[in-house]
């Protein structure tokens, strides 16, 4: 996914907030991935992957819209709709390894 997808997918319009985004994509991108598998091949199940796209802007539109740690809304650390993809994309791995 590219930043201007991303931008698009989180409604933003404007280039100032762009290294930030950058940063808070590449980070939401690796927690993602750290959190299905550590196998240095992984790169692969996750390319073309509407949901690994889907998950990613969620939890970039998380963080960007919760920069601060403090805050008058109940926060959750991560949202509940990426970590059930954590979950899926857990379960799908192992027999995409042996599949390949």
């Amino acid at each position: 996914m590219t930043l201007e997808e991303l931008k698009h997918a989180l409604r933003i319009t404007h280039d100032l907030d762009d290294k930030m985004l950058e940063t808070i994509k590449a980070a939401s991108e690796k927690f993602i991935k750290d959190s299905v598998t550590l196998s240095k091949e992984r790169d692969a199940f996750f390319i073309d992957n509407p949901c690994f796209d889907d998950a990613v802007m969620m939890l970039c539109g998380h963080r960007y819209e919760n920069r601060s740690a403090v805050s008058n809304k109940n926060l959750q650390e991560v949202p509940f709709g990426v970590m059930s993809y954590i979950q899926q994309f857990k379960g799908e791995y192992p027999s995409w390894t042996t599949d390949d």
